[in-house]
Order: C-alpha cells, then structure tokens, then sequence
C-alpha cells in the first residue's frame, strides 16, 4: 500500500471520528465570535486542503515545490476547480445564524451527508469547514466551522453565502479524483514540436509525417513514403497551430466509466497520432469509436448511428490512460495527406 493510500485512509478514519463528535455536538461557547469566521483572506498561503465525507470518498489537494496543486499526489489538479474553492475561501461570509430549532437537525445532517473540507495554511491547519445542503432560497450554504486549535466543531451552524453570485458552494467540493483531473493534456507551440505523424490505420496514402525544421522550414510526405512536392505552408503552419489547446472531456479509470470501455480497449483503433517534440520526447494518442448509449444517436433521416458523433474515445501515455475526446476539438486533427496539396489560387 502506498504512502498516500495510506494517509488518505488515516484522515478518513479521522473525519469518522470527527463526525460522530459532531453529532454528540459540542456545547463550547461561542460568544467570541470564532464560530463564523469562515473566510480565509490569505489564500495564497494554502498549501494543502483534505475533503472527505462520512461514506469514504477523499480527495487531498496539495501544493508541490513549484506551486502547482496535485490530486492524491499523482495528477496536476484543475486549475478552474482550484480557483473556485479559493474564491470561495476569500469571500464566503455568513448570511445568518440557521434557526434554534432547525440546529439539531443540521448538526445530524451535515454529520451524515455533509462533507469536511481541511484549511492548511503554510503546513498547518488552519481551520476546518463542514459543509452541508442549500439553504430554502438556494442562495446559500448550511455551514459549521472549527478551528485549528480546537479538538470538536462548534455547535452552531450558520447559512453562508458568496456575495454577489447566487448559488451554493457545494459543487465545489466534489470528491472523485478523475473530477479533479487538469483534462488539458496537449499544450505544444509550433516551435516545441519536431515532427507530427497522423497514421489513418489502413490508409497509409492519406496517412502523413510532417518533419519541422525551423517556424517556416517543413517537409511533408505520406505514411507511404511518398513526398509530397510542392504543400501548402499555411496549412502546415495552421495545422500545428492546433496542438496548443487540447482537452479531455473526461477521464475513465479502469474500475469506472462506460459499460462498454473494457470491450473499446480491447478493440483496434481508427487512427494514431504521434508527436515528437524538441527534446524528442514521443507521445502516441490512440482514438477508437464511442459507441452509442442505450437510446441510440440517430442521424437527420433517423437512421441509428453506430458511434457517437460528439464523442471518440482515446489511449495515451503508453496506454495507461483513457479518456473521452470531443470529436469537434480533435477532429480538426484529422486530415488526410490531401489537405497539405496546394489548392488552386494558394500560393506556394
């Protein structure tokens, strides 16, 4: 068992415990004000965050020595999903104290279904938020702190908000790791790659390799070995353009996702693209067919379609992780060796 595996296990045992204290419910005064001082003005001074819940899900969230957040200690973290959560910790402020006799109830609640989010500031704990369900206008948040230095919550639940924007903070505190995922995946400027192969499985005359030079250097020719004399600049200097700013939609695991994902990993591909980049670094990307769900795609003379049109499926470092692709930001990738012939009027 791994270190973090390990960790995420103790903290988890942790939060049980803290939870069963929260419904105990703790009868410390509150007078102080302590209680709801829920924001975090100095953000930039987290470096860690544990959010957890009371059925086993966990996700940590760390900074690494360059700064950039990781999930579990493995994958670069969303930086859109970072961004909210400290958003949220900067200006989340108290809306108003939940009703005395709705107190019992919310403590029981955010105990059963509620989720824990663990503050560290510079390496230590900082504060801890329970996080519970919308308030009746869904302007708001049931929430219960407790500090650093304190062994058990405080006893009072309070409804927060974040000024000027209307909603409740509970999204961003979601658990799944592959919902943490950065899902950007290929960031390359044109002056990073060294060459480009597009193989069209069977097809190996639309297939290509474009070999780069310099910004306005190229050769082209097709998987076949036939070079293709003259191309089209502007096309090969567009379609490089295109690598940097691809995404996954969404991440599979090999214990989650499609029902039919084990058969598509099993199945051959329709296409692979190879990129090697300056350092002659080479990744390989994969893409098969999404087949279609239960209420099959059909198409404009309502004929079913065998795959998604909006989706592929796609296998990359060294085929350890599969993904789920939008077929209108990776298909552009898709072009045959035609698409770098010159076209009448281009000049060359």
């Amino acid at each position: 068992m791994t270190k973090n595996k390990i960790t995420l296990l103790l903290l988890v045992a942790l939060l049980v415990a803290g939870v069963f204290v929260l419904i105990k419910k703790n009868k410390r005064s509150t007078l102080t004000g302590d209680d709801s001082d829920f924001a975090v003005p100095d953000t930039a001074s987290i470096d860690k965050l544990f959010i957890a819940n009371k059925k086993g899900g966990a996700a940590l969230l760390e900074k690494d020595q360059q700064g950039n957040w990781l999930i579990n200690g493995k994958y670069p973290a969303r930086k859109d999903a970072i961004h909210m959560l400290m958003i949220a910790f900067l200006n989340t402020q108290i809306k108003f104290p939940a009703p005395k006799n709705a107190q019992e109830n919310l403590l029981k609640n955010i105990a059963s279904n509620g989720v824990k989010c663990e503050i560290y500031q510079n390496k230590k704990l900082s504060k801890t938020w329970y996080i519970g369900h919308e308030t009746q206008d869904l302007r708001g948040t049931y929430c219960l702190l407790q500090g650093a230095d304190n062994e058990q919550p405080y006893n009072t639940v309070y409804a927060v908000e974040i000024p000027g924007f209307i909603g409740t903070v509970v999204p961003r505190f979601f658990l799944k790791e592959d919902e943490w995922r950065e899902k950007q995946v290929l960031a390359l400027t044109p002056d990073k790659i060294k060459s480009v192969t597009l193989n069209l499985v069977g097809f190996p005359d639309s297939s290509f390799v474009i070999n780069v030079a310099g910004l306005h250097s190229f050769n082209v020719s097709t998987l076949s070995g036939k070079k293709i004399i003259p191309f089209d600049t502007l096309a090969v200097q567009q379609y490089l353009s295109y690598f940097m700013n691809l995404s996954v939609e969404g991440w599979f695991s090999r214990t989650e996702g499609l029902p039919q994902t084990d058969s598509v990993r099993k199945s051959n591909y329709f296409l692979q693209l190879s990129i090697t980049d300056i350092n002659n670094k080479i990744d390989s990307y994969k893409f098969y067919h999404k087949p279609t769900e239960e209420n099959h795609t059909e198409d404009e003379k309502g004929n079913k379609l065998p795959y998604d049109p909006n989706q592929m499926l796609m296998k990359f470092k060294n085929d350890q992780e599969f993904a789920a692709v939008s077929v209108t930001s990776w298909g552009k990738l898709f072009q045959s060796s035609y698409y770098f012939v010159p076209k009448a009027g281009v000049k060359k």
